[in-house]
């Protein structure tokens, strides 16, 4: 079981790694985050504009906390529904991942929600015949119009042939970067996208919509 210490050896303060993320998609969004945070701790979930990071949208998801053991996949992205062979909206967070390494997983995620962070994972998907499946997830806070953290903007990107689903991970290995920031300043964002109460992307196409074998990550209405 990982200690309080060996885990604080694997933190680095924010722009202080010496491992440079090397997945050109996750780059793209930690830098997207980066811009709309501002030097806050995380943005609001209402700044993040889906039309600014489209090369991200098939492998992005979100993150909800419901309760303080129960979070799950409010939206997700194709690539995530394609390694599950299903639509993943509102099935745990863990689901993914293989059941003896779920309970570090959990952890892992519900402290984003606690002291901010960003976490890089390395996983795999030990397969009987080919290659295991390597993926890389990154997982960013988010903020509500109250101010409070309660959604994680994630993505994974996957190396090599998928082959048949469903692919549930191992951790090979975690990067924990704690965000330092000031929250002086704050700002309400204004863009469409993520906001609560808008029930789809803006310019969105009706034909769009999710059917079976289709999973599209799309905007769901809340009655927060």
């Amino acid at each position: 079981m990982e200690t309080d210490q060996s885990r604080r050896s694997n933190v680095a303060l924010l722009n202080c790694s010496k491992k440079q993320m090397k997945n050109p998609i996750l780059v793209d969004l930690l830098k997207y985050w980066e811009r709309l945070r501002a030097g806050r701790i995380a943005p609001m979930r209402s700044e993040i504009n889906p039309r600014e990071i489209e090369s991200v949208l098939e492998h992005a998801f979100i993150l909800e906390k419901i309760a303080t053991d129960n979070i799950r996949f409010r939206l997700a992205g194709a690539e995530l529904c394609n390694l599950m062979g299903m639509e993943v909206r509102g099935m745990a967070a863990t689901a993914i991942i293989e059941v003896s390494h779920r309970a570090e997983y959990a952890t892992v995620v519900s402290d984003i929600f606690h002291t901010p962070e960003i976490v890089e994972f390395e996983l795999a998907h030990t397969r009987p015949v080919l290659a295991p499946l390597r993926a890389d997830m990154l997982l960013l806070p988010m903020k509500n119009d109250l101010g409070q953290i309660q959604r994680i903007l994630g993505a994974v990107v996957t190396d090599g042939p998928v082959g048949t689903p469903p692919h549930r991970f191992s951790i090979t290995s975690k990067k924990v970067t704690r965000i330092v920031a000031a929250e002086a300043g704050e700002k309400r964002g204004l863009l469409p996208g993520f906001a609560e109460d808008s029930p789809r992307f803006s310019g969105q196409n009706p034909a769009t919509e999710t059917k079976p074998g289709q999973p599209y990550l799309r905007l769901v209405k809340s009655d927060d």
